[in-house]
């Protein structure tokens, strides 16, 4: 069972550079405390999103860390030419010794699509042909050539290659079980968002997929979730911070449909209150979390979990002490034995 970081940098009230510094700043404690990778979502023209550009601030975590591993989760494929992506993704890798984690996906708004001028009944394809190519370039020895419907590449010299051979490893949000084989059949790490219940619809058809192929499973890819993790000495503590909190990360969450009058997604409650009844937020002491860890990783049927740990108008200060807590007394009950639902470590 492994731990990781996700995170937003949604807009939490401060001046942008001084958000972005103490972002920095919890990256290298991530680092010190032992998290397996950072993981930076991408959003556009919206306050849930601060780095419209994550590549570039994963450069400057790439020299703010030692052994932390990251990447975007996800790089929207259709906003991108691949040629241009692949040559960050190998600067990074480059630039880190190895570290990067490639995130792919077609985007979850169409909205944010539009103001590329990319229609959102084209990503799917975009995204499939983008992928293609990208995995296509990986393989290559000589140089790379593709000719597709959207994108045309013709002999291109492989001068940009990353250090991790053939390629840093891939994520892709699973949250959809549908997906699920096509994910294990490629190698790719998952990410859900889902209940744990749904989640293990997709984590179940994926190693049954992988058992199909004749993969060994001390080979498994990861299988996560992402949660909101808000942890403190005290209960009541803890959830005076998270309720308060939550409502701004909320309203960043539903900024552009508000604003374009449109139906707000039905992916995070109202209030706090319905997100932990969900089971997608946790709020308390560390005895606690770790009961809500093994509960999750029992009804989910994964072998990774990400925190969220700074989001809303959380505080530099708050948001260290969670990771702090998570890192120090809930992370080393689960990472030196196997959990009981049969996953890799």
């Amino acid at each position: 069972m492994r731990f990781g970081i996700f995170d937003h940098i949604d807009a939490s009230g401060i001046a942008t550079a001084e958000q972005l510094e103490q972002r920095l700043r919890l990256t290298e404690q991530y680092d010190r405390d032992g998290f397996h990778a950072y993981h930076l979502a991408e959003h556009h023209g919206t306050p849930l999103g601060l780095v419209g550009s994550p590549n570039v601030f994963l450069a400057a975590v790439a020299q703010r860390t030692k052994r932390l591993r990251f990447g975007a989760l996800v790089n929207v494929l259709p906003l991108y030419h691949p040629v241009r992506l692949i040559e960050e993704w190998c600067l990074l890798d480059q630039l880190s010794a190895g570290r990067l984690e490639v995130g792919v996906g077609r985007g979850a708004s169409a909205i944010e699509a539009s103001f590329y001028g990319v229609p959102g009944e084209l990503t799917p394809e975009l995204f499939e042909e983008s992928y293609d190519l990208v995995v296509g370039y990986f393989a290559a020895h000589a140089s790379f050539s593709h000719h597709g419907k959207h994108f045309t590449v013709s002999e291109l010299p492989l001068t940009a290659r990353p250090l991790q051979a053939p390629h840093p490893p891939l994520w892709f949000g699973a949250s959809r079980p549908d997906r699920a084989g096509w994910c294990a059949e490629r190698a790719i790490n998952v990410m859900s968002l889902v209940s744990a219940q749904r989640t293990r619809v997709t984590t179940d058809r994926y190693r049954e997929r992988w058992q199909e192929l004749g993969r060994a499973d001390s080979e498994l890819p990861h299988l996560g979730v992402n949660r909101h993790i808000v942890l403190a000495d005290t209960e009541a503590e803890a959830l005076r911070v998270a309720e308060r909190v939550y409502p701004r990360f909320k309203a960043s969450l539903d900024h552009l449909w508000v604003a374009r009058g449109m139906p707000r997604p039905p992916v995070y409650p109202e209030t706090l209150g319905q997100l932990v009844a969900q089971g997608a937020a946790y709020a308390g002491t560390p005895e606690g979390a770790r009961q809500y860890v093994a509960e999750q990783i029992t009804t989910a049927g994964i072998n990774y979990m990400t925190a969220d740990v700074a989001f809303g108008g959380i505080s530099f200060e708050e948001a260290s002490r969670t990771a702090s807590l998570f890192a120090g007394e809930v992370m080393p009950a689960f990472t030196g034995t196997l959990p009981s639902v049969g996953v890799a470590r």
